[in-house]
């Protein structure tokens, strides 16, 4: 690879590419702690990990990147490498991450220094880096709309139309929602036309961003 230097703020296709694998890098909002990892769909990891992750995690200072070995193993080898470099700044997880997320044995605190160099270190190589990861999340969320609209549609076969809908509070399919929405309030992505105006009164009852 040539040492041009990549790092991109937008995916340019917005999809996941098949067999593609991704290092990343979270680190939690207002704390030195970050969780380092490889996915080959990122957003579902972070979702893993919070619901809420557009707030537990700040995107601004998150990075992804990508491994141009479609088997996983370059990645897999960053990863290693990157454990035992940064062995001093190993700490636990967070309270709030659920113990289904797994990867409890791969949080540091301190090293965010050390992964921005080990990552410019990587661009000069030629990899692509995603930096900052609110750009690549708000262009995921774009993309997805169209599939989680059909999830909509699902949940009004159960509840009833929106107007009908209980409080997200309490109940998990309609708190899924409201965080996916507020999602997009807080990274300024603008929802589809189609998206219709009573399920948008929904979300600003049950809304957990100011307005």
């Amino acid at each position: 690879m040539p040492g041009s230097r990549r790092i991109i703020a937008v995916e340019s296709s917005g999809r996941r590419v098949q067999g593609r694998t991704f290092l990343y890098v979270l680190p939690c909002a207002h704390e030195d702690h970050a969780k380092l990892g490889i996915a080959t769909d990122p957003m579902t990891r972070m979702q893993a990990f919070s619901t809420r992750y557009f707030e537990f995690f700040d995107l601004d200072a998150g990075w992804l990147l990508e491994a141009e070995a479609e088997t996983g193993k370059e990645a897999r080898d960053w990863e290693t490498g990157l454990k035992r470099q940064l062995r001093p700044h190993a700490a636990p997880a967070p309270l709030l991450v659920p113990d289904r997320a797994g990867g409890r044995t791969e949080w540091l605190r301190g090293a965010l220094p050390a992964l921005a160099q080990w990552r410019e270190a990587r661009v000069a190589q030629g990899f692509v880096a995603h930096a900052p990861l609110r750009d690549w999340v708000r262009t995921r969320l774009q993309a997805r709309q169209e599939r989680w609209s059909h999830e909509v549609q699902a949940l009004v076969g159960h509840f009833g139309p929106p107007e009908e809908w209980p409080a997200a509070a309490g109940c998990v399919p309609l708190a899924r929602l409201r965080d996916l929405l507020d999602a997009h309030a807080v990274l300024d992505v603008a929802l589809a036309d189609a998206v219709p105006a009573e399920l948008r009164t929904w979300h600003r009852r049950n809304s957990s961003v100011p307005w």
